[in-house]
Protein backbone atom coordinates (compact mmCIF):
# COMPACT_ATOMS: atom_id res chain seq x y z
CA UNK A 1 0.00 0.00 0.00
CA UNK A 2 1.29 3.56 -0.90
CA UNK A 3 1.76 5.25 2.09
CA UNK A 4 0.47 9.61 2.41
CA UNK A 5 4.13 10.69 1.91
CA UNK A 6 4.37 8.88 -1.49
CA UNK A 7 1.40 9.63 -2.49
CA UNK A 8 1.85 13.57 -1.75
CA UNK A 9 5.52 13.34 -4.16
CA UNK A 10 3.91 10.88 -6.33
CA UNK A 11 1.53 14.26 -7.02
CA UNK A 12 4.95 16.71 -7.23
CA UNK A 13 6.11 14.63 -9.74
CA UNK A 14 2.74 14.69 -12.04
CA UNK A 15 2.73 18.58 -11.18
CA UNK A 16 5.89 19.13 -12.33
CA UNK A 17 4.71 17.47 -15.41
CA UNK A 18 1.79 19.01 -16.10
CA UNK A 19 2.78 22.35 -15.77
CA UNK A 20 6.54 22.77 -16.46
CA UNK A 21 7.50 19.63 -18.91
CA UNK A 22 4.71 18.68 -21.63
CA UNK A 23 5.56 19.62 -25.13
CA UNK A 24 8.56 21.66 -23.84
CA UNK A 25 10.61 18.84 -22.24
CA UNK A 26 9.17 15.77 -23.49
CA UNK A 27 12.47 13.98 -22.44
CA UNK A 28 11.09 14.85 -18.26
CA UNK A 29 7.65 15.18 -19.01
CA UNK A 30 7.48 11.04 -19.45
CA UNK A 31 10.18 10.57 -16.50
CA UNK A 32 8.30 12.45 -14.46
CA UNK A 33 5.15 10.77 -14.92
CA UNK A 34 7.21 7.13 -14.56
CA UNK A 35 8.61 8.29 -11.12
CA UNK A 36 5.62 9.45 -10.21
CA UNK A 37 4.31 5.28 -10.52
CA UNK A 38 7.46 4.15 -9.21
CA UNK A 39 7.22 3.52 -5.64
CA UNK A 40 10.77 2.14 -5.22
CA UNK A 41 12.01 5.71 -7.33
CA UNK A 42 9.68 7.43 -4.90
CA UNK A 43 10.96 5.61 -1.47
CA UNK A 44 14.46 6.47 -2.60
CA UNK A 45 13.96 9.72 -2.82
CA UNK A 46 12.41 10.17 0.89
CA UNK A 47 15.72 8.59 2.01
CA UNK A 48 17.80 11.96 1.36
CA UNK A 49 16.77 15.39 3.30
CA UNK A 50 13.27 17.30 2.58
CA UNK A 51 14.96 19.29 0.45
CA UNK A 52 16.27 16.76 -1.74
CA UNK A 53 12.64 15.65 -2.51
CA UNK A 54 12.37 18.35 -5.12
CA UNK A 55 11.97 16.24 -8.36
CA UNK A 56 14.37 19.22 -9.58
CA UNK A 57 17.55 17.70 -7.28
CA UNK A 58 16.46 13.82 -8.90
CA UNK A 59 16.60 14.96 -11.90
CA UNK A 60 20.05 16.56 -11.86
CA UNK A 61 21.33 14.22 -9.59
CA UNK A 62 20.64 11.03 -12.82
CA UNK A 63 22.21 13.91 -15.10
CA UNK A 64 25.36 14.69 -13.13
CA UNK A 65 26.30 11.14 -13.26
CA UNK A 66 25.82 11.03 -17.08
CA UNK A 67 27.17 13.98 -17.46
CA UNK A 68 30.36 12.43 -15.17
CA UNK A 69 30.35 9.75 -18.04
CA UNK A 70 28.40 6.97 -16.54
CA UNK A 71 28.07 4.24 -19.41
CA UNK A 72 24.51 3.66 -19.47
CA UNK A 73 21.86 3.42 -22.55
CA UNK A 74 19.65 6.72 -20.53
CA UNK A 75 23.00 9.05 -21.81
CA UNK A 76 22.38 8.21 -25.45
CA UNK A 77 18.62 9.01 -25.32
CA UNK A 78 20.06 12.12 -23.05
CA UNK A 79 22.51 13.20 -26.19
CA UNK A 80 19.43 13.09 -28.56
CA UNK A 81 21.58 10.17 -30.33
CA UNK A 82 18.65 7.23 -29.30
CA UNK A 83 14.79 7.22 -29.13
CA UNK A 84 14.64 4.26 -26.24
CA UNK A 85 11.92 5.26 -23.10
CA UNK A 86 13.88 7.12 -20.57
CA UNK A 87 11.25 6.14 -18.03
CA UNK A 88 12.50 2.71 -17.51
CA UNK A 89 15.92 3.67 -18.00
CA UNK A 90 15.87 6.68 -15.40
CA UNK A 91 14.15 4.26 -13.04
CA UNK A 92 17.06 1.47 -13.82
CA UNK A 93 20.01 4.27 -13.66
CA UNK A 94 18.14 5.43 -9.79
CA UNK A 95 18.06 1.85 -8.39
CA UNK A 96 21.60 0.55 -9.85
CA UNK A 97 23.10 3.37 -8.27
CA UNK A 98 21.13 4.00 -5.17
CA UNK A 99 24.24 4.96 -2.86
CA UNK A 100 25.35 8.08 -5.01
CA UNK A 101 21.96 9.07 -5.84
CA UNK A 102 21.36 9.37 -1.77
CA UNK A 103 24.45 10.83 -1.52
CA UNK A 104 23.38 13.51 -3.96
CA UNK A 105 20.29 14.20 -2.90
CA UNK A 106 21.41 14.97 0.64
CA UNK A 107 24.61 16.89 -0.38
CA UNK A 108 22.89 18.95 -3.38
CA UNK A 109 20.33 21.18 -4.39
CA UNK A 110 18.83 23.15 -7.33
CA UNK A 111 21.14 25.82 -8.76
CA UNK A 112 20.61 26.28 -12.13
CA UNK A 113 21.55 29.32 -13.80
CA UNK A 114 19.94 29.55 -16.81
CA UNK A 115 21.27 32.39 -18.64
CA UNK A 116 18.23 32.61 -21.25
CA UNK A 117 16.59 34.50 -18.59
CA UNK A 118 19.60 37.46 -19.97
CA UNK A 119 17.03 38.21 -22.61
CA UNK A 120 14.02 38.82 -20.04
CA UNK A 121 16.38 41.53 -18.20
CA UNK A 122 17.71 43.42 -21.00
CA UNK A 123 14.02 45.04 -21.88
CA UNK A 124 13.73 45.68 -17.89
CA UNK A 125 17.17 47.26 -17.19
CA UNK A 126 16.00 49.67 -20.76
CA UNK A 127 13.02 50.72 -18.75
CA UNK A 128 14.66 50.89 -15.46
CA UNK A 129 16.97 53.41 -17.20
CA UNK A 130 14.06 55.43 -18.82
CA UNK A 131 12.49 56.22 -15.56
CA UNK A 132 14.81 56.12 -13.07
CA UNK A 133 18.59 56.80 -15.40
CA UNK A 134 21.87 54.98 -15.73
CA UNK A 135 24.43 54.13 -15.36
CA UNK A 136 23.13 51.11 -13.52
CA UNK A 137 24.85 49.07 -10.84
CA UNK A 138 23.59 45.42 -10.98
CA UNK A 139 23.18 42.51 -7.66
CA UNK A 140 21.85 39.86 -8.99
CA UNK A 141 20.49 37.78 -6.05
CA UNK A 142 20.38 34.37 -5.90
CA UNK A 143 22.49 34.39 -8.92
CA UNK A 144 23.94 30.58 -8.76
CA UNK A 145 27.55 31.45 -10.87
CA UNK A 146 26.67 34.49 -11.93
CA UNK A 147 26.21 34.40 -15.83
CA UNK A 148 23.19 36.69 -15.82
CA UNK A 149 25.26 39.30 -14.41
CA UNK A 150 27.06 39.60 -18.10
CA UNK A 151 23.68 40.02 -19.98
CA UNK A 152 25.05 42.90 -21.96
CA UNK A 153 27.96 40.62 -23.50
CA UNK A 154 25.12 37.95 -24.72
CA UNK A 155 23.43 38.74 -28.34
CA UNK A 156 19.60 39.18 -27.32
CA UNK A 157 17.70 37.83 -30.74
CA UNK A 158 14.27 39.15 -30.25
CA UNK A 159 13.12 38.45 -34.28
CA UNK A 160 11.55 40.51 -35.97
CA UNK A 161 11.34 42.94 -32.77
CA UNK A 162 15.06 43.48 -33.06
CA UNK A 163 18.56 42.46 -30.72
CA UNK A 164 20.73 43.56 -28.63
CA UNK A 165 24.15 43.38 -27.56
CA UNK A 166 27.43 42.28 -29.68
CA UNK A 167 26.87 40.85 -32.81
CA UNK A 168 29.58 38.81 -32.68
CA UNK A 169 28.51 37.39 -29.03
CA UNK A 170 29.57 34.06 -28.26
CA UNK A 171 26.24 33.68 -26.41
CA UNK A 172 23.11 33.51 -28.84
CA UNK A 173 19.94 33.71 -27.11
CA UNK A 174 16.94 33.37 -29.04
CA UNK A 175 13.46 35.03 -27.17
CA UNK A 176 10.24 35.19 -28.76
CA UNK A 177 7.95 38.68 -28.14
CA UNK A 178 4.39 37.13 -27.77
CA UNK A 179 2.66 40.56 -27.36
CA UNK A 180 3.14 44.04 -26.40
CA UNK A 181 6.54 45.92 -27.07
CA UNK A 182 9.05 45.80 -24.99
CA UNK A 183 11.77 48.28 -25.13
CA UNK A 184 14.30 46.40 -27.37
CA UNK A 185 17.87 48.70 -27.19
CA UNK A 186 20.60 48.04 -29.67
CA UNK A 187 22.64 47.96 -26.40
CA UNK A 188 21.85 47.77 -22.89
CA UNK A 189 22.49 50.78 -20.34
CA UNK A 190 26.23 50.69 -18.74
CA UNK A 191 26.71 48.81 -16.00
CA UNK A 192 29.66 50.52 -13.98
CA UNK A 193 29.21 47.24 -11.55
CA UNK A 194 27.97 44.18 -11.34
CA UNK A 195 27.94 41.65 -8.24
CA UNK A 196 26.13 38.59 -7.15
CA UNK A 197 24.48 37.81 -3.85
CA UNK A 198 24.04 33.37 -3.36
CA UNK A 199 24.08 31.17 -0.03
CA UNK A 200 26.00 28.66 -2.38
CA UNK A 201 27.92 29.81 -5.36
CA UNK A 202 29.09 28.50 -8.12
CA UNK A 203 32.75 28.86 -9.04
CA UNK A 204 32.73 28.60 -12.73
CA UNK A 205 36.54 27.66 -12.25
CA UNK A 206 35.40 24.62 -10.64
CA UNK A 207 34.84 21.60 -12.98
CA UNK A 208 32.43 19.54 -10.56
CA UNK A 209 30.46 22.70 -9.82
CA UNK A 210 29.81 23.45 -13.13
CA UNK A 211 29.04 20.00 -13.91
CA UNK A 212 26.18 20.29 -11.51
CA UNK A 213 25.04 23.21 -12.90
CA UNK A 214 25.25 21.75 -16.27
CA UNK A 215 23.10 19.04 -14.90
CA UNK A 216 20.54 21.33 -13.51
CA UNK A 217 19.36 22.13 -17.42
CA UNK A 218 17.00 19.83 -18.91
CA UNK A 219 18.94 18.10 -21.57
CA UNK A 220 16.22 18.21 -24.73
CA UNK A 221 15.56 22.21 -24.46
CA UNK A 222 18.50 22.88 -26.33
CA UNK A 223 20.08 25.01 -23.77
CA UNK A 224 23.17 23.16 -22.88
CA UNK A 225 25.43 24.40 -25.52
CA UNK A 226 24.36 28.16 -24.92
CA UNK A 227 25.28 27.68 -21.18
CA UNK A 228 28.16 25.61 -21.91
CA UNK A 229 29.26 28.87 -24.01
CA UNK A 230 28.53 31.21 -20.80
CA UNK A 231 30.45 29.24 -18.26
CA UNK A 232 33.76 29.35 -20.98
CA UNK A 233 33.29 32.94 -20.66
CA UNK A 234 32.88 33.68 -17.72
CA UNK A 235 35.98 31.68 -16.39
CA UNK A 236 37.91 34.63 -18.60
CA UNK A 237 36.63 37.26 -15.94
CA UNK A 238 34.84 35.45 -12.95
CA UNK A 239 32.21 37.83 -11.78
CA UNK A 240 32.22 39.35 -8.07
CA UNK A 241 29.63 36.81 -6.24
CA UNK A 242 29.34 37.02 -1.75
CA UNK A 243 28.35 34.21 -0.08
CA UNK A 244 25.36 35.15 2.32
CA UNK A 245 21.57 35.40 2.92
CA UNK A 246 19.83 36.83 0.39
CA UNK A 247 18.17 39.16 3.60
CA UNK A 248 20.80 40.11 5.36
CA UNK A 249 23.23 40.44 2.62
CA UNK A 250 21.13 42.59 0.49
CA UNK A 251 21.42 46.10 2.51
CA UNK A 252 25.56 46.28 2.26
CA UNK A 253 25.59 45.36 -1.05
CA UNK A 254 23.37 48.05 -2.66
CA UNK A 255 24.67 50.69 -0.42
CA UNK A 256 27.89 50.02 -1.28
CA UNK A 257 27.31 50.70 -4.98
CA UNK A 258 29.28 53.63 -6.66
CA UNK A 259 27.64 57.07 -6.09
CA UNK A 260 25.48 57.94 -9.78
CA UNK A 261 24.78 54.44 -10.51
CA UNK A 262 21.00 53.37 -10.19
CA UNK A 263 20.86 50.32 -8.28
CA UNK A 264 19.05 47.65 -9.94
CA UNK A 265 18.28 44.24 -7.95
CA UNK A 266 17.39 41.42 -9.54
CA UNK A 267 15.77 37.90 -8.51
CA UNK A 268 15.06 35.30 -11.06
CA UNK A 269 12.88 31.87 -10.13
CA UNK A 270 14.75 32.07 -6.53
CA UNK A 271 12.37 33.83 -4.16
CA UNK A 272 9.89 30.70 -3.93
CA UNK A 273 12.57 28.69 -2.38
CA UNK A 274 12.41 31.51 0.50
CA UNK A 275 9.58 31.80 3.19
CA UNK A 276 7.01 34.06 3.20
CA UNK A 277 7.90 35.84 5.86
CA UNK A 278 12.02 36.04 4.47
CA UNK A 279 10.49 37.39 0.68
CA UNK A 280 8.66 40.21 2.77
CA UNK A 281 11.55 41.30 4.79
CA UNK A 282 13.53 41.34 1.45
CA UNK A 283 11.22 43.67 0.40
CA UNK A 284 11.46 45.55 3.48
CA UNK A 285 15.03 45.90 3.14
CA UNK A 286 14.81 47.44 -0.44
CA UNK A 287 12.86 50.03 1.24
CA UNK A 288 15.30 50.78 3.55
CA UNK A 289 18.17 51.10 1.67
CA UNK A 290 16.15 53.35 -0.51
CA UNK A 291 16.67 56.49 2.01
CA UNK A 292 19.84 57.38 0.33
CA UNK A 293 18.74 56.87 -3.65
CA UNK A 294 15.71 55.17 -5.85
CA UNK A 295 16.27 51.37 -5.83
CA UNK A 296 14.75 48.93 -9.03
CA UNK A 297 14.03 46.06 -8.65
CA UNK A 298 13.53 43.55 -11.30
CA UNK A 299 12.01 40.28 -10.54
CA UNK A 300 10.58 37.28 -12.30
CA UNK A 301 9.09 34.47 -10.24
CA UNK A 302 5.96 32.23 -10.26
CA UNK A 303 2.23 33.39 -9.47
CA UNK A 304 1.92 34.93 -5.61
CA UNK A 305 5.39 34.29 -4.96
CA UNK A 306 5.95 38.48 -4.89
CA UNK A 307 3.29 39.81 -2.42
CA UNK A 308 2.99 43.24 -4.62
CA UNK A 309 1.68 40.92 -7.57
CA UNK A 310 -1.02 38.80 -5.22
CA UNK A 311 -4.07 37.90 -7.21
CA UNK A 312 -2.40 37.89 -10.90
CA UNK A 313 -3.00 34.93 -12.77
CA UNK A 314 -0.12 33.84 -15.51
CA UNK A 315 -1.39 31.94 -18.72
CA UNK A 316 -0.26 29.27 -20.02
CA UNK A 317 2.31 29.10 -23.12
CA UNK A 318 0.83 26.44 -26.57
CA UNK A 319 3.62 23.96 -25.09
CA UNK A 320 1.79 23.46 -21.35
CA UNK A 321 4.57 25.96 -19.63
CA UNK A 322 3.12 28.19 -16.57
CA UNK A 323 4.26 31.31 -17.32
CA UNK A 324 6.18 33.43 -14.70
CA UNK A 325 5.16 37.00 -13.33
CA UNK A 326 7.61 39.78 -14.66
CA UNK A 327 7.17 42.64 -12.34
CA UNK A 328 9.50 46.29 -11.52
CA UNK A 329 9.38 47.97 -7.93
CA UNK A 330 10.62 50.65 -7.25
CA UNK A 331 11.72 52.26 -4.26
CA UNK A 332 12.27 55.80 -2.87
CA UNK A 333 12.93 57.50 0.13
CA UNK A 334 12.78 54.71 2.45
CA UNK A 335 9.06 53.02 0.78
CA UNK A 336 7.64 51.69 -2.41
CA UNK A 337 7.33 54.29 -4.87
CA UNK A 338 5.72 51.76 -7.71
CA UNK A 339 4.74 48.60 -8.37
CA UNK A 340 3.98 47.67 -12.04
CA UNK A 341 3.37 44.80 -13.81
CA UNK A 342 6.14 44.22 -17.00
CA UNK A 343 4.14 41.00 -18.12
CA UNK A 344 4.28 37.57 -18.37
CA UNK A 345 7.71 35.55 -19.80
CA UNK A 346 8.97 31.39 -20.45
CA UNK A 347 10.94 30.69 -17.05
CA UNK A 348 13.92 30.25 -19.33
CA UNK A 349 13.58 33.12 -21.32
CA UNK A 350 12.14 31.29 -23.97
CA UNK A 351 9.40 34.51 -25.04
CA UNK A 352 8.23 37.42 -23.25
CA UNK A 353 4.69 38.85 -23.28
CA UNK A 354 5.02 42.54 -22.44
CA UNK A 355 2.13 44.75 -20.81
CA UNK A 356 3.79 47.74 -19.79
Amino acid sequence: MTDTRTAELADIWRYVADTACRDYSPLYDRICRTVADDDAVLALVQEGPPEGHFPNVLLGAVHYLLLGGLDHPLAAVYAGEADADPGPLFVDVCLSHRTEIVDLLATRHTNTNEVGRSALLGPAFTEVASRLGAPLGLVDVGCSAGLNLFCDRYRLDYGAAGATGPADAPVRIECAVLGGAPPIAAELPEIVVRTGLDLDPVDVRDDDATRWLLACVWPDTGRLPRTRRAIEEAKHDPPTIVAGDAVEGITDLVLGLPDGATPVVTTTWMLAYLSREHRVAFREALAAASRTRPIAWVSAEGAGVVDRFDGIEPPTDAQGMEASVFGLVTFRAGAIDDTELLGFVHPHGGWIDWRV
